[in-house]
């Protein structure tokens, strides 16, 4: 009895893999390559008839299953590669962004009819694999171990000739003095109120070996009005 074979739906990086294999060996055979991806011959066939298409896809569009062919493929292939270098680089990349890029290959490739309408962009981003994320805060700005490692020696060769009583470290946090805690007891839910913000400043330094400690400064906003921008220090 013969077995029906699994519907597979090949994502562009895949298609492009066969046009590569095909182009760097021509003796290959089309039911080769469709027993190496298990899909049907004549599913082989159809794709190296349009190796061009496949063998130009950006970073962006590799993962891209349903490949739908855009309506301005010169434009939508010089915005693709464009946020692939952008991604790469990490700068920051929104719809307004794309709209203007877009605006401005049309321009340079004289496409009178295109407008980057709304449809059109969600469909620019569907077929390169772009979603919208929220940035995750100052991820990227995390020092590596091997920096730190760095750092920490060439600290200890500037620091070591000096004592280490001589040595000073300090720094400066905040007190939301009137701040209610988030978390309380109690036997029902209770409602919440607008977060209380009064806040302090306070400086605090030490030596090294701990044998001194500066007295704590206490910074704070004026009581009065901000117009004047009057600071205490204690």
């Amino acid at each position: 009895m013969l077995t029906k074979r699994k519907r597979v739906s090949l994502s562009a990086k895949q298609k492009r893999e066969i046009c590569e294999m095909k182009e760097k060996d021509p003796t290959l055979q089309n039911v080769e390559l469709a027993q190496k991806y298990n899909v049907g011959k004549s599913t082989i066939t159809d794709i190296l008839r349009e190796s061009d298409r496949w063998l130009t896809i950006t970073e962006s569009q590799e993962n891209t299953k349903k490949f739908r062919r855009p309506k301005w493929p010169q434009l939508e292939g010089a915005l693709g590669l464009w946020v692939d270098n952008a991604l790469n680089t990490k700068q920051d990349i929104d719809g307004n962004i794309l709209k203007v890029k877009a605006s401005y290959f049309a321009e340079q490739f004289s496409i009178e009819d295109f407008y980057h309408s709304e449809g059109w962009l969600g469909g620019f981003k569907k077929r390169h694999g772009l979603r919208q994320f929220k940035k995750q805060d100052e991820a990227e700005s995390a020092p590596s171990a091997e920096s730190i490692e760095r750092d920490r020696f060439a600290l200890q060769q500037l620091l070591a000739p000096y004592n280490p009583e001589d040595i000073w470290n300090g720094d400066e946090t905040g007190l939301f003095w009137k701040m209610e805690p988030s978390r309380v007891l109690a036997r029902n839910s209770l409602s919440g109120h607008k977060k209380e913000k009064s806040r302090v400043t306070i400086f605090c330094a030490t030596n090294t070996t701990g044998s001194e400690k500066m007295t704590l400064t206490f910074t704070v906003n004026s009581l009065y009005s901000h117009t004047f921008g009057t600071v205490y220090i204690w």
